[in-house]
């Protein structure tokens, strides 16, 4: 097993939609080829705080570990999600963004949500959702959102350079006075 005996960083930024580069050599110290910031060694982790993904480097080039958002969509909101469906993760140049996991929280408020209560995550431009729950609940409560497989050999559903949205399929929810906060965790795949 080789090993490098030397300090890697944990390098950080908090420009949204910042990933990691390859650097054109193995030594940082070097004046040519120089290195720019985003340059990484393999093995080393890059975190962009602005949008909470974690990156590292192996043999193969950059890679995305894992990436998580959380969206609280106002009661106002939630009833609009058909119409004006909402940002959850903004697209990443040369990416796709992957569903790995979510769930829904549920705040109860007074009145359950009534007739198209089917909360979606969805690729902006897939024909597809990547995962689904209901909203019509009577307490407040936090559910799991099941990951979907689309039917059609025509499908889409992970598509690169687009916004994870979420939406309520078919039409407007009507009544309903509860807050509801998505959870993600997600990855980026190489377009």
């Amino acid at each position: 097993m080789a090993t490098q005996d030397s300090r890697i960083k944990i390098k950080r930024s908090t420009i949204s939609g910042t990933v990691p580069t390859v650097a054109p050599s193995d030594d940082h110290t070097q004046p040519s080829p120089a290195w720019i910031a985003t340059d990484i060694y393999k093995g080393e982790l890059f975190i962009n705080q602005a949008d909470n993904v974690i990156w590292s480097r192996g043999d193969d080039g950059v890679f995305c570990i894992g990436g998580s958002a959380e969206l609280t969509i106002a009661s106002a909101d939630v009833l609009t999600l058909n119409s004006t469906p909402l940002t959850i993760v903004s697209a990443v140049s040369g990416y796709a963004i992957e569903v790995v996991s979510a769930s829904r929280k549920l705040d109860f408020n007074t009145t359950a949500y009534a007739t198209n209560t089917d909360l979606q995550l969805i690729t902006s431009g897939a024909t597809s959702v990547q995962a689904q729950a209901r909203i019509n609940s009577s307490v407040s409560n936090t559910l799991c959102m099941d990951k979907s497989t689309p039917a059609l050999a025509t499908s889409t559903q992970i598509l690169a350079n687009a916004d994870l949205l979420v939406q309520v399929g078919t039409g407007n929810p009507t009544a309903g006075d509860s807050d509801i906060t998505i959870y993600v965790h997600y990855r980026l795949i190489p377009a």
